[in-house]
């Protein structure tokens, strides 16, 4: 009889909610537990663009996007994810710029000293794009208390379907989608320990998006070319950081923290119809795939999270982010500014079935 109780006394440790002991980045639920989440987010990246030295124009980029996910722990270390995004809105607008002219002496266009276009029509998207399916596991984790693990490693990878959704695509109705559509894979893992009443973190995660087909049109919207291809660029994020635990009551499971980090970003070199990230461009490049040259990033935020109760958590984020000078569009010698700077703002909550 004694032998019963303490196998079922273990049965109900293992299954029932444990105290969360890693930082929020590598945390998984407890076995046979899950989490789904609701996560909203404003991007916004605005800057200059430069031929030489002269400016020829400004860009901003806007986004609205949602994204549903959820995880369930199918197994000690181990768990199954999804992500869903939702484009509620994508914008690139134009507020200032020049109209771009032949330039015999470059052989190419040019936008210095040409007249400036007034009345430039946003480029505008909307939809859901590609379902995001991986699994993620924790090799080690502080959250093994009989292993006596002083810090947590987290890995995963995700494959994400292709979408009919994309910026690139413009519908019978006259739509764009708010995606890349193309499906991609991502691989990532993340560090994080406990020091005292700070987490210390570092993560990094690579995202390959597959080529997809196109369609390019001229300036008033008809298809030059269908079938083409566009091959949106490859990324790699680095985020580094520490999540302060301001608050932690294990009995009502409660807690709160402040999460200060600093982030470096890689993007490759991309080809993608002409006319699309310039407010003008040659009629002799809208057939062909232009290419945009590869960049980085640097950025810096913080998050809160809290935890009020043992099922409900919530989130607010924010980060700026400084993008450094590249070539818009390869035929012409375009370049975003050096004022070229992001702002992302986010929030969202999560139920927890522990």
């Amino acid at each position: 009889m004694l032998r019963i109780r303490v196998a079922l006394a273990l049965a109900a440790g293992a299954l029932g909610a444990a105290p969360a002991h890693a930082a929020e980045i590598t945390s998984l639920p407890p076995w046979l537990r899950g989490d789904i989440e609701l996560g909203y987010a404003f991007d916004r990246v605005g800057g200059s663009l430069y031929e030489g030295d002269t400016r020829v124009g400004s860009r901003t980029w806007e986004e609205h996007a949602l994204t549903y996910s959820g995880t369930f722990s199918a197994g000690p270390g181990v768990a199954v994810f999804f992500e869903l995004p939702q484009y509620l809105s994508t914008r690139l607008a134009f507020p200032e710029a020049n109209s771009m002219v032949y330039d015999p002496s470059q052989g190419s266009g040019t936008m210095v000293d040409t007249e400036t276009l007034e009345g430039l029509e946003p480029i505008k998207g909307a939809g859901v794009d590609g379902l995001w399916l991986g699994i993620k596991g924790t090799p080690f984790s502080e959250d093994f208390e009989s292993r006596g693990n002083r810090a947590t490693w987290l890995i995963e990878g995700a494959l994400q379907t292709r979408s009919q959704n994309d910026l690139y695509t413009i519908t019978d109705e006259g739509d764009r989608g708010g995606g890349l559509g193309g499906g991609g894979l991502r691989l990532g893992m993340a560090f994080s320990t406990t020091h005292h009443i700070s987490q210390p973190y570092m993560a990094v995660r690579y995202t390959r998006t597959r080529d997809l087909d196109v369609s390019f049109y001229d300036e008033d919207g008809s298809v030059l070319v269908s079938g083409a291809i566009a091959e949106p660029a490859d990324r790699v994020d680095i985020r580094a950081g520490t999540e302060i635990i301001a608050h932690d009551n294990p009995e009502s499971s409660s807690r709160f923290s402040i999460d200060l980090r600093l982030g470096f970003g890689y993007r490759t070199w991309q080809s993608m119809p002409s006319g699309l990230y310039l407010p003008s461009v040659l009629t002799s490049s809208r057939d062909i795939p232009v290419t945009e040259s590869e960049h980085t990033w640097v950025s810096g935020g913080v998050g809160f999270y809290h935890q009020a109760f043992e099922y409900m958590q919530w989130k607010l984020v924010a980060d700026a982010t400084y993008l450094s000078p590249h070539r818009v569009e390869h035929p012409y010698s375009i370049d975003t500014g050096t004022d070229t700077l992001g702002i992302t703002v986010g929030g969202g909550f999560k139920v927890m079935v522990r």
